[in-house]
């Protein structure tokens, strides 16, 4: 899970907004849907889904509310309070559904590497510190994004063992952001 610098509301974003005067998600079409998640790609997201890490694309990807529209019905336009992030069902967005707590480290606003590691010999994503709270907030968010599931441990156990191998590929690859960050920072 990394973190997302959020730009400005984009200006097209705006003038739809005000010419259509959305009232529910369903009246944002295909079209703006589809620009948005393209900007938030290319400025704030390098075609990464910020949770789970992998490199998705406009075709396998959905908007993402990270507090869900249907308790935070105030933040359903607010350009702030989306991502753009993967469509597997088993993890990310998907899974979480429409759960939510202050215990869930929000991308935008936290950096979840200060939440967050991982165990390079499982593949697995933990909590960082014991420190009470933050203990509980990366529990939190790895179980509602369901970040441990044994496909993505598995993914990134390989990841890790090929670049523990070879670790001048880190430099080269365009695979799980922060976990390359740590096995840069951690063993070379």
């Amino acid at each position: 899970m990394f973190k997302i610098n959020k730009k400005e509301e984009p200006e097209f974003f705006k003038r739809f907004k005000i010419k259509n005067k959305p009232h529910n998600w369903n009246d944002y079409g295909h079209n703006i849907k589809k620009d948005l998640k393209k900007y938030m790609f290319e400025y704030e997201q390098n075609y990464y889904c910020p949770y789970c890490e992998l490199k998705i694309s406009i075709e396998e990807s959905q908007i993402e509310h990270i507090k869900p529209k249907e308790k935070f019905p105030e933040l359903m336009h607010e350009y702030s309070n989306y991502l753009t992030g993967c469509k597997n069902p088993k993890t990310c967005g998907q899974y979480k559904e429409n759960q939510w707590s202050e215990k869930f480290i929000d991308p935008t606003l936290e950096d979840p590497e200060e939440y967050l590691t991982y165990d390079i010999k499982t593949g697995k994503i933990n909590p960082k510190e014991k420190e009470r709270l933050k203990f509980e907030k990366a529990d939190y968010t790895i179980k509602i994004l369901n970040l441990n599931d044994k496909r993505l441990c598995e993914i990134r156990k390989t990841f890790i063992e090929q670049n523990l191998k070879n670790k001048e590929y880190l430099d080269y690859t365009d695979k799980f952001p922060s976990l390359k960050e740590y096995l840069k920072e951690n063993f070379n």
